[in-house]
């Protein structure tokens, strides 16, 4: 207990009672009790304080109602307030009369403080009571008596009143702990005011939360609708290719993947519905975003869009004219046309801006840019239109960065391709492809020594049939694709290589190689020296 405490203006020290309490402190004492704020301790502590005291007839009559009060649940406490309440309430004549057939003592004290009165139970309102509660009070009181009896034999008899804990929250907080201050009358039109603008800011979300699904939905149909119907699209061609047994998935899919449409699913849907044709036709097609879904599937299904195809598969390494040589078997223009389109047409490629003052010694402009591919060729398509997918396809494959590249090495994209078709026709693997690069590298880096870079491969391209071996007579032809005669790299490509050859002519192992010797058999060997390199050829050639 807080022995700093006191009750109204008394020493807990001098071991007070109940008469000793001022007016204000026994009427706050009583109403706490009443109001069920006080512990069992504390009750017992007050009916030792009450015991200790001389009460008046009006002071025990307050302290059994607020006795049997406490022992009453919120619930029965706030409904015999309220019922006390309601007969207050009642005229005032009536009233009069009620207290002058059944007179009852006064009130410890008037209540002058109006807001206090409502949070507190006025002790003039136990007054009032029946006389059944009166005898319920009196045995409540004598049974809290004598059980504080037995509990406080052998305590001191300086008691200190933790009731007084209670007074001063009472007087503190106005309400008892958890429960709700009563509202006054004007409170009401702040609570009106408030809900109305709860109400407001409610309604004004509502058109918010409306305005904006609105317009979401009105954006997404409309970018739907401009998919499907291609209102404002580009109409830039795009090359596509249906491949065997492909589905109305596969094919949305692979609209999708190459920007022709926005929603593969919205497509797909679309097919179903308008229950298109899923007969695909397989080949290449060209199509735009400008087409619209009916549009692009008919492309792909109805046969007044198809032309008779052919599927030509150009492996790594061929020459122009072994291309020329199997478009012509596929039944595909003519080898004038062919050398005319390679030769002659002005294309309009970046790659191409390197190609126009040429060795005249070179064969084909374009050798070495007709890229290796598997392509879609329309059986009646131009010369020209067929060359042109080849370069698309090579323009397509080299980015900025090998023209960087090629800048670092000191290179033309043409020296670039040039030795990548060297690499290419001397090599069987992407080691040899790596090491080969590097022996070219080595000898362009020191054209003193190393004029010469004596690659049999480009004088194997202008002979007339391929040979297992140069013979001497071989190594005299006067031509500039000759490299055992003529320095530097030769005039033009010997073949159109493919990535692996143009990655490694770009980025060459590092070695102190100068020398390569193949075995015919798969094998290649390097050396650093001339002794080295001639030693190899004794043992893998010369005894063969």
């Amino acid at each position: 207990m807080d022995e700093n405490k006191q009750v109204g203006a008394v020493n807990p020290a001098e071991n007070p009672t109940f008469d000793q309490l001022s007016t204000d402190g026994k009427r706050r004492l009583i109403a706490a009790l009443s109001m069920g704020r006080l512990n069992e301790e504390e009750k017992r502590e007050f009916a030792d304080l009450v015991r200790r005291s001389q009460l008046t007839e009006n002071e025990r009559a307050q302290i059994s109602r607020a006795f049997a009060m406490s022992r009453m649940t919120d619930e029965e406490r706030r409904a015999l307030l309220a019922r006390r309440q309601q007969e207050k309430s009642v005229g005032t004549a009536a009233g009069a009369q009620a207290q002058t057939a059944s007179p009852t003592p006064a009130s410890p004290a008037p209540d002058t403080d109006a807001e206090e009165s409502k949070q507190t139970v006025s002790p003039n309102a136990a007054i009032h009571d029946s006389e059944e509660e009166r005898t319920r009070a009196h045995t409540v009181m004598n049974e809290d008596t004598a059980s504080h009896r037995r509990d406080t034999a052998g305590l001191t008899r300086s008691v200190t009143v933790p009731v007084t804990r209670v007074l001063h929250d009472s007087t503190q907080k106005g309400t008892p702990a958890g429960k709700k201050k009563p509202r006054h009358a004007d409170e009401a039109p702040v609570e009106r005011d408030t809900t109305a603008i709860t109400s407001l800011l409610k309604g004004i979300v509502y058109i918010v939360a409306v305005l904006v699904i609105s317009v979401f939905a009105s954006w997404t149909i409309i970018e739907v609708a401009n998919d499907v119907f291609a209102f404002a699209k580009s109409d830039e061609a795009v090359t596509v290719v249906i491949e065997e047994e492909m589905t109305a998935n596969d094919v949305a899919q692979m609209l999708y993947e190459n920007g022709i449409i926005k929603y593969p699913t919205m497509y797909e849907l679309f097919i179903r519905l308008k229950e298109e044709s899923t007969d695909y036709l397989v080949g290449e097609y060209e199509i735009s975003p400008s087409m619209n879904y009916g549009d692009i599937n008919d492309t792909f299904t109805y046969i007044a869009y198809t032309r008779e195809q052919v599927v030509v598969t150009v492996p790594e390494g061929y020459t122009v004219d072994q291309i020329i040589d199997l478009l012509l078997k596929n039944g595909i223009g003519t080898r004038e046309g062919f050398v005319a389109a390679i030769n002659e047409f002005d294309y309009d490629y970046r790659f191409m801006q390197g190609l126009d003052d040429l060795d005249p010694e070179r064969t084909y402009r374009l050798e070495g840019y007709l890229f290796p591919d598997t392509y879609y060729f329309f059986k009646d398509a131009s010369e020209v239109a067929v060359i042109d997918k080849f370069l698309v396809n090579f323009e397509r494959k080299v980015s900025e960065e090998y023209y960087e590249r090629a800048d670092v090495l000191g290179m033309s994209m043409d020296d670039l391709i040039i030795l990548a078709s060297m690499i290419q026709a001397e090599g069987m693997t992407l080691s040899d492809f790596e090491n080969i690069s590097s022996v070219f590298h080595n000898r362009l880096a020191n054209p003193r020594t190393y004029p010469k870079m004596q690659s049999d491969a480009t004088l194997q391209y202008i002979l007339d049939k391929r040979k297992t071996a140069l013979t001497a007579s071989d190594l005299q032809i006067d031509s500039k694709y000759n490299s055992y005669k003529y320095n530097g790299l030769p005039p033009g490509s010997i073949c159109n290589p493919g990535m692996d050859a143009i990655n490694c002519a770009l980025y060459p192992a590092e070695t102190g190689y100068y020398y390569f010797l193949a075995d015919g058999r798969g094998n290649t060997y390097f050396s650093e020296t001339i002794d080295q390199h001639e030693a190899l050829k004794a043992k893998y050639i010369d005894n063969q």
